[in-house]
């Protein structure tokens, strides 16, 4: 997998990290997100997590609260759970033992992440607040969706 360099402004600094985050839509067990939560909290665990990543990490109005919500999760465990498993096959074991994830949760999640922020589908006021912030590039090249805003602000591959 690629690294890509991504540059983070705050205020008067510029933080140029180098972090290894899958796309939005590629899938552990099935299921998108799930790598690329486990690949953030990984960074974050060993405390290299940028500012703006820190500031959306696990909250409850972006693409992951929606995941813990949706999955019945919560970000302590999730950072426990990817602090014990030490490779993606065994965060993918637990992930499918919890009782609210079947193969028609991931189904439906699947299906429902990459509209979430597109005009009539949840996220959308909060994307549009957010995008002054989080996602300026989607100013003056407008996107649907969190999914898009993601790829575009980080120049993956749609």
């Amino acid at each position: 997998m690629e690294r890509r360099e991504l540059h983070f402004r705050s205020r008067s600094q510029t933080f140029v990290h180098l972090m290894n985050l899958p796309h939005p839509r590629e899938q552990l067990a099935g299921c998108c997100w799930l790598p690329r939560l486990a690949a953030k909290t990984r960074v974050y665990l060993q405390g290299e997590m940028p500012l703006s990543y820190r500031a959306a990490f696990g909250s409850r109005i972006g693409m992951d609260g929606y995941f813990f919500r949706h999955f019945q999760l919560s970000r302590g465990e999730i950072i426990a759970a990817v602090r014990a498993a030490p490779s993606n096959e065994q965060l993918a074991e637990w992930f499918l033992a919890r009782p609210a994830v079947t193969p028609q949760s991931i189904a439906e999640w699947n299906e429902f992440a990459p509209r979430i922020g597109a005009s009539g589908n949840p996220g959308y006021v909060t994307r549009n607040l957010v995008k002054w912030i989080f996602y300026p590039k989607s100013i003056a090249r407008p996107v649907r969706s969190l999914f898009e805003a993601i790829v575009q602000d980080e120049g993956l591959a749609p």
